[in-house]
């Protein structure tokens, strides 16, 4: 008998809310979710990052608008491949490499200057020419 109220009850609720549905103007979850993740996502410039390593070496990273990217140390290019913003930050998919490493990329200061912090936590501070 319980569990014949228990149904009952779960019907009569859905008919409930079916009869109080809303309109068509009203967000759908799937729009909450787009919206909610593009408030999240980066809005990383293509541009070139140019740090030097403690060791003296100097790290060129030059992020290209059509999202490929391409690396330098030392004035040799290191790596190459595809780049994106997601929700995980700024990506970097290397050729003829698997995954991706993610990036937090600071928005620029008024002193040119980003912080970026890499998948490891480390923070190195870069120039950015844009």
């Amino acid at each position: 008998m319980k569990k014949l109220i228990a149904v009952a009850t779960a019907v009569s609720g859905a008919l409930v809310l079916a009869a109080c549905g809303g309109g068509a103007d009203e967000p759908t979850e799937a729009d909450i979710d787009e919206d909610a993740a593009n408030a999240v996502l980066p809005d990383t410039k293509a541009g070139t990052y140019t740090s030097t390593t403690p060791e003296g070496v100097e790290v060129s990273v030059s992020l290209n608008a059509d999202g490929t990217y391409s690396v330098m140390e030392g004035g040799e290019q290191v790596e190459t491949g595809n780049w994106e913003d997601n929700i995980r930050g700024t990506c970097m998919m290397p050729e003829g490499g698997e995954g991706e490493d993610c990036y937090n990329i600071a928005p620029a200061g008024e002193d040119g200057m980003v912080d970026v912090t890499g998948p490891d936590g480390e923070t190195m501070n870069y120039s950015f020419e844009g």
